[in-house]
């Protein structure tokens, strides 16, 4: 069997991935697809260990069948976990949001100096984004859940239901910001000084959450059986899973591209109330794939293949500044941590189990990032078989804004690549 092309294609209808346009994203499509190959009986449990928003976990779900889905990031989490909404409570979810906000307004709260919504709103902006986060928690969560939500004994506690109406809140947050998102859709920027800061008037946020509900409502979908749906906060290098207790893995790694997936999530981390100091930090060096470089790894494994050890000493030894200094280590560290997470995989999957991966290729400068290849070799290093390979063009990639990269090739666009594995029995 060919799968489709697992990138999202523009829906004619609202659904549920439209949600939250989440980069990097595949499709439910796709997903489907592989389901009817590695699941045919809807039997056994499938893992997404980098789940982000949730398109696994969702289409698994609505067809009956059972999973796990692991992000490090706890805005994915509440993201797949509202995905899970059952349709049978669609007609109390505008009622329920006219309670949450009737309590927003007749609360009487100051905003704390610390809260990290008041990177981009004054004090009198950021209120009535607070005020709905607290309705949502006093309404909707156990009176231990709010506090420090973003960890992991504590979001697991958050319901879909109230899971949902935070994504509608992350929906209205990101609306209100959009003067400082630039052309790249992962970054957001700070305000140039204090007056740069915005107000929204209250009734705005409010007539906006409101909006955003209602656009919600129609990506509701019936669900066809039931399922054992499991979503935690995690690292994919250190499943909180037992051996092989995992039938088929379908998945998209981060790209080696340099993307900050917690900036790209910043606004809605604040929403949270997570830190943008201690807590922000500390999950920007967890997040595999992204710009900072930690003392995660400090030399290459045999495990990691012939081609990857190649190319980490093609980066290492190119003329360009920051070659060996910042970028030889930042690529380290991200096939580190993808060795990592594939023997974790492989210490959950069971004999004979199937892993499907979504990978992406890249340059660093003239030089090919060949991901596709390199976990090839990292996988049959570990004893899978690669049973099949489709490859499709990628158009909407990050190098195509950096105008410098014609210095070193004429070719901009990208390969993504669906490599379908099977563990040895």
């Amino acid at each position: 069997m060919i799968f489709s092309n697992p990138k999202r294609m523009k829906q004619k209808t609202p659904n549920k991935e439209s949600w939250f346009n989440f980069y990097a994203g595949y499709s439910g499509a796709f997903v489907r697809d592989v389901l009817v190959q590695v699941m045919p009986n809807n039997q056994g449990r499938v893992l997404d260990p980098w789940n982000g928003s949730g398109t696994t976990t969702t289409t698994a779900h609505e067809q009956g069948i059972d999973s796990t889905g692991i992000d490090i990031n706890p805005v994915m989490i509440i993201v797949a976990k509202a995905k899970l909404l059952s349709p049978g409570v669609v007609e109390s979810l505008l009622p329920l949001a006219e309670e949450i906000i009737a309590l927003a307004k007749q609360t009487k709260k100051r905003i704390h100096y610390t809260d990290p919504l008041l990177e981009w709103f004054t004090p009198a902006g950021a209120l009535p984004t607070r005020l709905l986060a607290d309705a949502i928690s006093k309404i909707l969560m156990p009176s231990e859940a709010w506090e420090k939500v973003f960890l992991s004994d504590h979001i697991c506690l958050v319901s879909d239901l109230a899971a949902f109406f935070l994504v509608a809140l992350f929906r209205t947050t990101r609306s209100l910001v959009v003067r400082f998102r630039p052309t790249n859709p992962t970054w957001i920027k700070a305000p140039e000084s204090d007056k740069c800061r915005i107000r929204p008037n209250p009734e705005k946020v409010y007539d906006e959450f409101r909006l955003n509900i209602r656009e919600m409502l129609a990506g509701v979908a019936p669900i066809s059986g039931q399922a054992n749906t499991i979503i935690s906060l995690g690292s994919s290098s250190d499943l909180p899973l037992a051996k092989k207790s995992v039938d088929a893995v379908i998945a998209s790694p981060p790209y080696c591209t340099r993307i900050d997936y917690a900036i790209a999530t910043k606004p809605e981390l604040a929403v949270l109330g997570y830190s943008q100091k201690r807590d922000f930090d500390s999950l920007r060096r967890l997040m595999m794939g992204g710009p900072v470089v930690t003392s995660l790894a400090s030399s290459t494994k045999s495990g990691w293949g012939e081609n990857c050890v190649n190319f980490l000493k093609a980066v290492e030894t190119h003329p360009s500044k920051g070659s060996r200094s910042y970028y030889h280590k930042l690529f380290l560290q991200y096939y580190a941590a993808m060795y990592e997470s594939l023997q974790e995989i492989n210490r959950v999957l069971v004999p004979d189990g199937q892993c499907v991966l979504v990978v992406q290729d890249s340059f660093y400068k003239e030089v090919h990032i060949d991901v596709a290849k390199h976990i090839g070799e990292m996988a049959r290093n570990l004893g899978w078989t690669l049973k099949n390979r489709f490859d499709f063009e990628a158009n909407l990639v990050m190098a195509r804004m950096n105008p410098k990269i014609k210095k070193y090739r004429t070719y901009s666009g990208a390969t993504e690549s669906v490599l379908w594995f099977r563990k040895a029995s």
